[in-house]
């Protein structure tokens, strides 16, 4: 992530920060809870490697409480520019098995040069699939992903302004933030239609390798 607890300050000179709280659940009381690993962007029609983001997240380090509520508080710096918020990857796991999933988002996103900018809260609850409704994970390995409710499940997103509330949380976790100007820029609604032409165009993951952890991307 851009800074941690320990930063004082927070250098936008070459790369702004992006600020995202980030909460992933089900909607039942199942013991395979979903945990985001990384989230992935990227700029327009991106080929390279340099042109993608990946940002991977920790559980210990970026997690904070909000009621009962988990939510990860990321912190993500990038280049000023246009970008595609892509999907969130993670895994929902107890013994002897393991589920990948993948939210996709599909979100446009700008980046405002030296700038520390609030795109909101985004969640996502997993939910039994109606018909032909994407996907929340992968098909294969079948038993893993059926049994972890992954394959059967697809994701409700929101997308909310919720930053009095959020910059609370970010400022008291992160001092580096206390007495940083903060911007507020949400980002658009999920677009549950986009999402299911894209998924509908043969771009869900078919196998769980797809999903393998990635990188931190500083």
């Amino acid at each position: 992530m851009a800074f941690d607890k320990e930063a004082k300050t927070i250098d936008t000179s070459e790369k702004s920060v992006v600020l995202m709280a980030l909460e992933v659940s089900r909607s039942d009381d199942s013991r395979y809870v979903p945990t985001p690993f990384v989230v992935k962007l990227e700029q327009p029609n991106a080929q390279s490697k340099e042109e993608r983001q990946n940002f991977k997240l920790d559980e210990d380090e970026d997690t904070v409480k909000d009621g009962e509520r988990t939510v990860y508080l990321t912190r993500m710096a990038l280049k000023p520019g246009q970008y595609k918020m892509g999907e969130v990857m993670g895994q929902a796991k107890g013994f002897p098995f393991i589920g990948t999933f993948v939210v996709p988002l599909l979100m446009d996103l700008n980046v405002k040069p030296n700038s520390i900018t609030y795109v909101g809260r985004l969640t996502a609850k997993l939910r039994p699939r109606q018909g032909e409704e994407f996907r929340a994970g992968p098909v294969i390995p079948l038993i893993d992903q059926s049994v972890t409710g992954l394959s059967g499940g697809t994701w409700d997103v929101t997308a909310e302004n919720l930053s009095e509330k959020d910059l609370a949380l970010f400022r008291s976790h992160f001092p580096a933030l206390t007495t940083a100007t903060i911007e507020n820029a949400p980002l658009p609604a999920f677009d549950r239609a986009a999402v299911q032409r894209w998924w509908e165009g043969g771009m869900q993951p078919t196998a769980a390798a797809q999903a393998a952890p990635v990188a931190t991307s500083k």
